[in-house]
């Protein structure tokens, strides 16, 4: 079968034999890399046209092909990050040497709950203690290997307790790992109080809820009745008494965390604790993480009844919002949420239109109607989840197949992918998807993204929070061209101003970049993802995805390593300043308002 068009095909062709002609080696440049990735067709070589070509150009060729990923392609990840297994890793952590070899090992054996994690630390010594990098922090990998049953060795103590006192042990780290090993078991204490900072509930809160419900109950009920410097919750989360300022900027964060840390179902009791109204409480960013609290909750709750009957229901007055509320609806007052979900459906937002159709039980009466306002929707997730959701309302193979046929030739490359994947489900033998004609949006990003590889310099970007709170991105337009070329039209056109910062976890990411202002919608189109092995250190910055080939405006930055997305997101670059840029995002209050992004030093930027 020929995957590749017949018009690219005759002009690759033609080139070859042009510089055949003239005696000239074959080649294979960043700007055909670039067009053939965003095709997603493998470029055809000859064993012997790829032989001939120079070494660069022939590992550009193998890496396009294993991104383009289409049937037959080489792998991207070795072995041990494709499939990880314990075994693999333990392997791996008796001869890991560098610190990144080492996390890495650590990091994988914790996720794989291997009892063996410490022996990827196994050899080192006081004298590595001054050599290891500030930002490559071990604290919450080594509480999670201890409660798996690995044990600190003296040896091994002391490297830590000389990274202590290189003053390369954060505090706040160090006291949600300690939150985590007393909650457990495993230590008698806490450690000294530290500040409270919007940072520093955040992960003391993460560190909270990883412990059984039972056990955090009491606190849960009683310590969040209102947000105040009195709490107890504060002194029990090894937390200094909070100014006011700490308190109204961390408000947000607690109220997303008591939400995340619900138990599914969640008790009625949890809802009946008589809270006064935060300064936050009807901040959109906190209703949103408020309403996925709600939803786990399927007892009746007639004061929360009573609200849902209101206009607005419980401060919703988004379709966005009410989409996000639908879930809850759902368990509250299934009458109102049919009706609701009607709405939506017809609606014009088209995240309502997602969250509307995981709301059906199964497959419309108008599903042809539905269908058609899916298929003319901009954001993608209305159409993958209607995609995905013909397995799930178990039609037939034969009906499945009947609605996803046609998605194979919407002007959307990843709604083509994401039907092509739905369909070799039912038949493996289904054609990988021909590529769409280019919209104006396309061209724009493929001729950029050439201009920045082809120039090959890095790309910064300023990003300025309120609160004249900055960091900088340093972004290699040699490894991700089209996504970095992408993120600079946005920020070129004020995309980002105004908007907020929807995730912050402590020691993983900071994720911002949506038009919504909570982790939904892109710019209304997707970026082909262009994968590489290049590893995701702390300061790392990814594109944010719900499938391959989802990327569009959200993007995140790491606040630690994180091994495990390296050849699964697209990195496109790092923060210029670690030190300072860090520091600063690992303070950074869930909810902080992007002022600006601009692209510094940018001869094409208006």
């Amino acid at each position: 079968m020929n995957l590749v068009p017949p018009s690219f095909q005759k002009w690759l062709l033609c080139a070859l034999a042009t510089a055949s002609a003239f005696g000239n080696p074959p080649q294979f440049t960043p700007r055909e890399a670039i067009r053939a990735e965003w095709r997603r067709q493998p470029p055809t070589f000859t064993e012997a046209q790829r032989a001939a070509l120079p070494a660069a150009d022939r590992a550009r060729l193998d890496l396009t092909l294993a991104r383009i990923g289409a049937p037959g392609a080489p792998a991207l990840l070795p072995p041990e990050l494709e499939q990880p297994t314990a075994a693999a890793w333990e392997a791996k952590a008796k001869t890991a040497r560098t610190p990144q070899e080492r996390f890495t090992a650590l990091f994988f054996l914790n996720r794989l709950k291997s009892p063996k994690a410490l022996t990827a630390l196994d050899g080192l010594t006081t004298v590595d203690a001054r050599t290891w990098p500030a930002h490559l922090h071990l604290e919450a990998q080594l509480a999670t290997a201890r409660l798996q049953g690995g044990e600190v060795t003296p040896a091994l103590q002391g490297f830590l307790d000389a990274l202590q006192t290189a003053g390369k042990v954060d505090p706040v780290r160090a006291q949600a790992a300690r939150l985590r090993l007393v909650m457990a078991g495993k230590e008698k204490a806490l450690l000294p109080p530290i500040p409270t900072t919007p940072g520093s509930v955040l992960a003391m809160m993460d560190a909270w809820n990883r412990a059984p419900w039972e056990q955090r109950r009491s606190l849960a009920l009683t310590g969040f009745k209102r947000l105040e410097a009195d709490s107890p919750a504060w002194k029990a989360f090894g937390l200094a008494k909070p100014s006011s300022t700490a308190l109204a900027e961390s408000c947000t964060g607690v109220l997303s965390r008591l939400s995340e840390g619900l138990p599914d179902p969640a008790p009625v009791e949890a809802f009946q604790v008589g809270r006064a109204p935060w300064p936050c409480s009807m901040n959109p960013l906190s209703l949103w993480y408020g309403y996925q609290g709600l939803a786990k909750c399927a007892a009746p709750l007639p004061g929360i009844q009573a609200a849902l009957r209101q206009d607005p229901p419980l401060g919703a007055t988004s379709s966005m919002l009410l989409g996000a509320l639908l879930p809850a609806l759902r368990h509250q007052d299934p009458v109102a949420a049919d009706a609701l979900r009607g709405r939506l459906l017809q609606g014009p937002d088209a995240i309502a239109r997602a969250a509307a159709i995981e709301d059906l039980p199964a497959a419309p009466a108008d599903l042809a109607a539905l269908t058609e306002r899916c298929w003319n929707d901009t954001q993608f997730e209305a159409q993958q989840t209607l995609i995905q959701s013909y397995a799930r309302w178990k039609l037939s193979p034969e009906a499945q197949k009947a609605q996803l046929t046609p998605w194979l030739l919407h002007p959307c490359w990843s709604c083509r992918y994401e039907a092509w994947q739905a369909l070799r489900k039912l038949d493996p033998a289904t054609p990988w998807p021909t590529t769409p004609k280019p919209t104006a949006t396309d061209e724009a990003i493929l001729n950029e993204a050439i201009r920045l590889a082809e120039r090959g310099k890095p790309v910064r970007l300023r990003i300025t929070f309120s609160g004249k709170r900055g960091v900088t991105l340093k972004l290699d337009p040699t490894i991700a061209p089209m996504n970095v070329a992408n993120l600079v039209l946005l920020a070129r056109k004020h995309y980002f101003d105004g908007h907020l910062v929807p995730r912050v976890v402590p020691d993983f990411v900071v994720q911002m970049g949506s038009p919504y202002d909570t982790m939904d919608g892109g710019p209304g189109y997707t970026v082909r993802c262009e994968d590489s092995l290049a590893w995701y250190g702390p300061g790392s910055v990814g594109m944010a995805l719900a499938g391959k080939d989802t990327g569009g405006s959200q993007f995140f930055i790491t606040t630690n390593a994180t091994p495990h997305l390296t050849g699964k997101y697209t990195r496109l670059g790092e923060v210029e300043h670690p030190g300072h840029d860090l520091k600063l995002l690992d303070d950074l209050e869930l909810g902080a308002k992007i002022v600006s992004v601009r692209v510094l030093d940018d001869p094409a930027g208006k």
